[in-house]
This record gives C-alpha cells, sequence and structure tokens, in this order.
C-alpha cells in the first residue's frame, strides 16, 4: 500500500494536522522519564509513535492507490471484523470453549488464575470478561463495517448489514462489557445525526470531548460526595468505580503538570494489605489498575502537558474532518472507499484510540 505513494519523506512529511501527534508523542517519550517502570513506558511511547507513523503514510498514501485496490480493502476490512464478531460470539455462547481448549492443550499459554478456574492442572472455567476488549475493537469497528456493506455491488447488501448489525449486537449484550453496550445504544444518535449534519455533528463531538477533560475532574468529585459509591441502586461494578475514579483524581494535583509517567498506574498502585478501606465500604480506596476513565487516566498519568496535547490533536482531528466534508463534492458511490479509509486512518480516531491504549 504505501508503495502506492510519493516516497517515504512525503508520506511522512509534518503537516498542521499531523504535528501536535508528533509533538504528543515526543511529549509520552519525555514523560516516561519520570515513569514508575521506564522501559514498559518507553515501549507504550514507542507503539504510540509507531501507530501514528503506520497510519500517518497510509493516510496520505490512500489517493495514489487505485480505486479497485481501495475497494477490496475495505470489503476485506468488513468480512474480516464480522469473522472476528462471530468467533467472538461463539466463545461467549460457548463460556470461551476454545480458549479452554487451546490452554489444556497447549502448555506454552500461559494461565492466569485471577481470571480462571483450574482443577488438577486443567482449565474449567474462564471469566467471559476477559473478552471485555475483544468486545470492544468489534464496537468500534461495527459502523465503519456497515458502511462497507451498505456499499457494495450486491442486491443483498442491506440483508448483510441488518445480519452484521445483529450479530455484533449480539456479542455486545451477551458479554460484560457495559462500555460497549452503552456505546451501542448512543452510537445511531451519532452515526444518522452524522449523515444529515456532518459537519455540525464533528464540531459537537470535538467540543464534548475537550470539555470533557475540563469536567471530568470535579464531576467525579462530585459523584462521591453524593455518595453514589453506597447507593444500592447502582450496580457494584458502578460503585467500585466511583471511589477509584475519587482516589484518583485526588492524588491529581500531587503531579499537576506532567502526571506520575506513562502506565505508571498498576506500579504505584497501593498494595492490598495496606489500602484504605474506611467503614461501611465495600471496597477499598485505591486506585485500580487503570482509572476506568480514559480522561481521568490522562490527568492523573500525563498531567497538564499531556492533556494540553490531546486537546490540540482533537482540534487538528476537527479542523482536518471539517475540510475533508468540504471537499467531498462527488459522487458518494466513487468516493464511498476513499471516504472509508480516510475516516478509519484519520488523525484523531485511530492515534488518539492508541494512546490510551498505549
Amino acid at each position: 500500500m504505501l508503495r502506492c505513494g510519493r516516497g517515504w519523506r512525503d508520506l511522512l512529511r509534518p503537516s498542521s494536522a499531523w504535528a501536535p501527534l508528533y509533538l504528543l508523542s515526543l511529549y509520552l517519550f519525555l514523560n516516561a522519564t519520570w515513569a514508575a517502570n521506564q522501559l514498559f513506558a518507553l515501549g507504550s511511547a514507542a507503539i504510540f509513535t509507531g501507530a501514528i507513523l503506520i497510519v500517518c503514510a497510509s493516510t496520505r498514501a490512500v489517493p495514489h492507490i487505485p480505486l479497485i485496490l481501495l475497494r477490496r480493502a475495505a470489503l476485506a476490512f468488513a468480512v474480516g471484523a464480522f469473522l472476528g464478531t462471530i468467533y467472538l460470539l461463539l466463545e461467549l455462547v460457548t463460556h470461551l470453549s476454545i480458549v479452554r481448549w487451546a490452554l489444556n492443550s497447549i502448555d506454552l499459554l500461559q494461565r492466569n488464575a485471577k481470571h480462571m478456574q483450574i482443577v488438577h492442572g486443567e482449565v474449567t472455567k474462564i471469566k467471559s470478561s476477559v473478552l471485555d476488549r475483544n468486545v470492544a475493537i468489534i464496537t468500534f469497528n461495527l459502523w465503519l463495517a456497515l458502511l462497507v456493506l451498505t456499499n457494495i455491488d450486491s442486491r443483498h447488501r442491506f440483508i448483510l448489514a441488518v445480519m452484521g448489525f445483529m450479530l455484533t449486537a449480539a456479542a455486545i449484550f451477551i458479554s460484560e462489557h457495559d462500555s460497549s453496550q452503552v456505546a451501542l445504544l448512543l452510537s445511531p444518535l451519532i452515526f444518522f445525526s452524522a449523515l444529515f449534519w456532518p459537519r455540525l455533528t464533528v464540531q459537537g463531538l470535538a467540543t464534548t470531548w475537550c470539555l470533557a477533560f475540563v469536567l471530568v475532574l470535579p464531576a467525579v468529585l462530585a459523584a462521591y460526595k453524593a455518595e453514589l459509591h453506597e447507593a444500592s441502586w447502582l450496580p457494584s461494578s458502578a460503585r467500585h468505580r466511583v471511589i477509584i475514579w475519587e482516589y484518583t483524581a485526588e492524588r491529581v494535583p500531587d503531579h499537576l503538570w506532567g502526571g506520575i509517567g506513562v502506565a505508571s498506574t498498576p506500579t504505584l498502585k497501593p498494595k492490598r494489605d495496606i489500602q484504605e478501606k474506611p467503614s461501611g465500604f465495600r471496597f477499598a480506596r485505591s486506585t485500580g489498575e487503570h482509572a476506568h476513565d480514559l480522561f481521568l487516566q490522562t490527568w492523573y498519568e500525563l498531567g497538564v502537558l499531556g492533556v494540553f496535547l490531546i486537546a490540540c490533536v482533537q482540534w487538528g482531528f476537527w479542523r482536518s474532518m471539517c475540510k475533508l466534508l468540504a471537499t467531498l463534492r462527488v459522487t458518494f458511490e466513487e468516493e464511498q472507499p476513499h471516504l472509508f479509509i480516510a475516516t478509519r486512518s484519520h488523525p484523531g480516531r485511530g492515534p488518539v484510540i492508541a494512546t490510551y491504549e498505549a
């Protein structure tokens, strides 16, 4: 794919849209120098940088790739996304039978007693929550895959799209991943809003994203002050997260400007024997392995500088998206593969997601 471009230097040339991502990448390497686990932090920064370079080069190469190849790439993505969904649905329905078989058959595979039940050396049960990240991936891919399927050259394209949606929805709601379930319920609103008011929708999402960084700290402190962590009507996991959020938010000012360092939360988590558990609390006050909130996690690990740079990334995404929407004035059928690739690999989607995975 990259060979269709105009050379590596041109593909990776900085621009106003990509500059914030490159600056964020440099800051992550700097931030890693005071992280609790410097080697792991440097590795995370390297992965993020690699993702940026790949997406940047791919995006610049798209206009020079033959249309037939773009169509094939889009269709391959959609097929792969739904094949992965079918596999995930099978694992959820059969309580991870394939994973259990693999663990019991291949000695080299690592077993984690925290997430599975082992009897006489054999894995008999695995928590379905281990598939939460997989569920999040098919949730991210859903609407892009549907966009491709509804524009293929077939009389059955809408039937295929409906089947794909139903399979994905079934996998999401059978799983224990609440975030994906909420996303599936709300995403149609954003999707159809973007169809009728694309520019306004992009502006609204960018503004909401930036406001979330501003409002997350007072919001979580207010939730704790309202004693939602003791509310019987909330699920147990939600009450636990209110405690994690408040405990994490309290410690943000301790390292306000630079944060505690990339991926340092698990390392600096208080040991179980010294965790504070006030009377009446079901859960101890601790940060957990992570903050369970990407906005709060950014404040805690990257500080004000990281939050500012990510806001700049979002501004670049909004600016480029508005420019893209303004220049797409050709027929939808002809430009569908270009629109798909540009949306999938645009700054502010893949790179920003990688920020929090890193």
